[in-house]
């Protein structure tokens, strides 16, 4: 599946790369980036992926970082219109790795997929500032803030009984999600429960900006220092 899932990631880049309309801000992409559909770009200099979104919610529970625009911005701390296939073929870009989302079936198997950091950028006040996303999200209980990278986990493609076409799941709005789900983009590697009753984390009103504000997200393979060897004494 996921060999299947990166050939079409490939075509579907294969058949973007008309210009991406930026957001109605003062925003405007740098003109090396390739556009690879509304509001997502390819960095090739800083091998990331850049997209533009808007805060839906800065204060409440939480099972996404970031959704489709119109989609489940209730839950949500950003939403774009970034089309998800652009999102994972850009992330394919980067040398990012897919690996698999949940499955909880026949028992629970956490996310996996290269770890990727990301990084969010605004104006407030006229000031542009820029934090680690890790920081928007915290514990509902104990208010610690998120420390875990997210992972590629790259959605999963399943057939359409109707059509018999392949669709991808994360269509359905599920980008960057703190919340497990197997049609998530990006998700937590570990068991975080989307119920009611359990959701684990909240937005964090102190760190994340007012609703509305234009926010730019880039992502990228987090890269770990190698380890250094110790010299023979």
């Amino acid at each position: 599946m996921t060999s299947t899932l990166t050939l079409w990631a490939l075509l579907t880049l294969a058949q973007a790369g008309s210009p991406a309309t930026p957001s109605a801000d003062s925003f405007q992409p740098d003109p090396s980036w390739k556009p690879l559909g509304q509001d997502v770009w390819f960095d090739p200099t800083a091998k990331r992926v850049v997209l533009r979104a808007r805060i839906c919610m800065n204060d409440g529970a939480l099972e996404h970082l970031l959704c489709s625009k119109a989609t489940k911005e209730h839950e949500s701390i950003l939403a774009t219109d970034a089309p998800p296939q652009s999102i994972h073929a850009a992330l394919l870009l980067t040398g990012a790795n897919p690996g698999h989302p949940v499955r909880f079936e026949p028992k629970f198997s956490p996310p996996t997929g290269s770890e990727i950091a990301i990084e969010v950028e605004w104006t407030q006040a006229g000031q542009k500032k820029k934090a680690d996303a890790r920081e928007w999200v915290k514990d509902g209980t104990s208010g610690a803030r998120l420390t875990r990278d997210w992972v590629f986990a790259g959605s999963e493609l399943f057939p359409d009984r109707r059509t018999n076409k392949m669709v991808y799941a994360a269509d359905d709005g599920d980008l960057i999600t703190v919340a497990n789900f197997a049609s998530s983009i990006l998700d937590l590697p570990y068991r975080s429960s989307a119920s009611d009753a359990d959701r684990a984390y909240v937005a964090n009103p102190e760190k994340v900006p007012p609703k509305g504000t234009p926010v730019t997200v880039y992502l990228a393979p987090r890269v770990v220092p190698p380890i250094n060897p110790q010299p023979p004494g």
